[in-house]
């Protein structure tokens, strides 16, 4: 072969050896769910069996007993091509799995696990399924009902908390985060696509506007809000936890229903993120009205702005973020849940727990950049920790501390449902690719939560009625700065490109 074919053969078996590797990992690890758990909501891979028992706070609040991991998990079967386990997920859900239980979940967690998984898998099912009559359409409406009532609040935003059989409990937060009450809009919104009923897109989208009309006058939010009074009572304003997910919807949320209003509301956010938020290769914490830094920790779900960059065009923005990143996963060989960039190591906080942020990163700079050696890399990487230092006998186990590699007797339905499909996606052929899904790669909208939603293109993606809907929310006046930058912070702010670390009177 010419050098350039023998380039291109190399690199194409590395690819396919790189993908059986992945699709080995998964088989593994749903495969050990399937022996060792099912049908209880999560695999605890040390202990080799189902964890049925609320007990550790709330990392616990979304278990209800019907087999969540099953139903985050029913697209990721269609994209390693297990078919006929995903016939049986669909038949067993259908006929097994109710939501008329009285417990009280997240309501967030239920949105993008449980309704996310049901209207990803019933668009999988209704295409490859012969027979398939829309059981998990009907699952999916009803859950949604459910969901629903958390938003009967005086302000119109979502509760943190839902009985599923009672709705809003008696004693239930009025606190909820930007990312728990922001982050319905593509679950919703595609809900109210299958079914020609527009309230549910409604619902998300007020939500959504509601936290955008209490901006500050630098364009940023805070983290969380009070659903009785609409006041924010944590002013942190980040790309992180509590936020992370609310600026992925409007994006995406532009991208799914063509509603440009949100396409709007992404880009004033964008600008005032890369303005207040970004140094260096990363995005940190600062107050909503000074856009000053609140400290030098970053938490892996940051990771999702690099996404968010390629996904905006900003490949060279991107490409420079998951850089940082993966600067930070070398270290250890994993993202910490929290890492201090000042002491350059990470917090008590040392757990990492297979999160997917920078595996989807690399995804969307593997589309955009097909074949860069460097992007393969970095996939091959990640793939190769994750089997040297999780892998056990049933599953994989995430890490307790990443300096030590103690492990924790956790998987999350998540490293099924994201973690494990962007990395075979990063990695596989793309015709290997488009031989497993109904509809091309292109055309697919991935949730928080990496459900695939394939585009519309019958003319039926968006509400056919803006109407009612905080009118002008979008463009009403932001909340003025309730106080002013010192002198010493205005000059910090303003010589940001000359300090790596921004020093306020309260951090110092």
């Amino acid at each position: 072969f010419p050098a350039g074919e023998q380039a291109s053969a190399l690199e194409y078996e590395e690819r396919v050896a790189l993908a059986r590797q992945v699709q080995e990992m998964y088989d593994h690890a749903f495969g050990a769910y399937m022996a060792h758990a099912f049908p209880a909501d999560e695999l605890r891979p040390l202990s080799c069996d189902g964890r049925r028992v609320r007990e550790r706070g709330d990392l616990d609040a979304i278990l209800g007993n019907y087999s969540l991991t099953l139903v985050d998990a029913l697209d990721s079967l269609v994209v390693f091509r297990r078919y006929e386990d995903f016939r049986e997920a669909v038949q067993h859900i259908v006929e097994k799995v109710s939501f008329d239980v009285d417990i009280e979940v997240s309501t967030f967690e239920a949105n993008i696990r449980l309704l996310g998984g049901l209207l990803s898998g019933h668009q999988h099912a209704d295409a490859l399924l012969q027979g398939y009559e829309g059981g998990l359409l009907d699952k999916a409406v009803d859950l949604a009902d459910r969901l629903t009532k958390a938003f009967e609040t005086q302000t119109g935003l979502p509760t943190s908390r839902i009985n599923l059989r009672k709705g809003v409990p008696e004693d239930a937060a009025a606190a909820v985060t930007v990312a728990e009450a922001g982050s319905f809009l593509l679950e919703f919104g595609v809900l109210s696509q299958l079914t020609d009923d527009w309230k549910y897109y409604r619902l998300a989208k007020r939500s959504m506007q509601a936290f955008w009309s209490r901006r500050s006058s630098l364009g940023l939010i805070g983290t969380a809000v009070n659903t009785n009074t609409g006041q924010f009572q944590d002013t942190q304003s980040t790309t992180g936890p509590g936020q992370d997910s609310f600026y992925e919807y409007l994006l995406k949320g532009y991208i799914l229903f063509d509603d440009l209003e949100l396409l709007d509301m992404y880009w004033h956010a964008h600008s005032a993120i890369e303005q207040h938020h970004a140094f260096e290769g990363f995005t940190y914490t600062v107050d909503m009205f000074k856009g000053v830094m609140s400290n030098t920790h970053l938490s892996p779900l940051s990771c999702v702005w690099a996404s968010l960059q390629v996904l905006a065009g900003d490949v060279a923005g991107g490409l420079r973020s998951v850089l940082y990143w993966y600067g930070i996963w070398s270290k250890n060989n994993a993202l910490p849940e929290v890492f201090d960039t000042k002491t350059e190591a990470p917090t008590s906080a040392r757990d990492s727990p297979l999160r997917p942020e920078l595996a989807e990163a690399v995804f969307y700079l593997s589309m955009a950049l097909p074949g860069d050696p460097t992007v393969l890399g970095i996939a091959s990487n990640l793939i190769s920790a994750l089997g040297t230092q999780s892998r056990v006998k049933c599953g994989f186990a995430a890490l307790a501390d990443v300096t030590t590699k103690r492990l924790d007797d956790r998987m999350d339905s998540y490293f099924l449902s994201e973690t494990l499909v962007y990395l075979y996606l990063a990695v596989a052929p793309p015709g290997d690719v488009q031989q497993a899904l109904p509809w091309p790669l292109g055309s697919v909208v991935f949730s928080t939560e990496g459900h695939m939603f394939p585009l519309r293109r019958d003319g039926a993606a968006a509400d056919p009625s803006r109407e009612g809907m905080y009118p002008g929310a979008a463009d009403g006046a932001p909340m003025l700065t309730c106080e002013a930058p010192s002198p010493f912070e205005r000059v910090a702010v303003q010589h940001r490109c000359q300090t790596k670390y921004i020093l306020t009177a309260t951090y110092q």
